[in-house]
């Protein structure tokens, strides 16, 4: 019984550097979450922590209306992507992504931030 114990113990021990993996983190994004700009952004730029491939992007307002990207995916792996954003409005947005890793698992992540009027001089 003791060494069912210990062999499911190794099991998970020599298993967990992969399971790491699986779940590729992001490493950046060039829009802070949460971000308050005066200068609309021209693009977003996404880095992950290992390739992935990218299953879409998405702009949305605060009132949940989407915003026309033109980015469309490509069909490589990529340890980062870079959108262009059209001309944005004054408004909260939601940048949204969706991953696919080497393992076939799918990932979503997002930032939202908000365009402000810059203050009158």
């Amino acid at each position: 019984m003791a060494r069912n114990w210990i062999a499911a113990v190794a099991m998970i021990i020599l298993a967990a550097p992969g399971m790491a993996i699986a779940h590729t983190m992001v490493k950046s994004v060039s829009v802070a979450d949460g971000a308050k700009l005066t200068t609309a952004p021209k693009e977003v730029t996404v880095m992950m922590g290992h390739p992935v491939g990218v299953g879409g992007v998405s702009l949305a307002t605060a009132a949940g209306k989407d915003v026309p990207l033109s980015w469309k995916p490509s069909r490589a792996v990529t340890e980062s992507f870079t959108v262009p954003l059209p001309k944005l409005a004054p408004d909260t947005y939601r940048f949204s992504w969706r991953t696919i890793s080497d393992d076939g698992h799918v990932m979503n992540g997002g930032v939202s931030f908000t365009v402000v009027r810059p203050a009158a001089r």
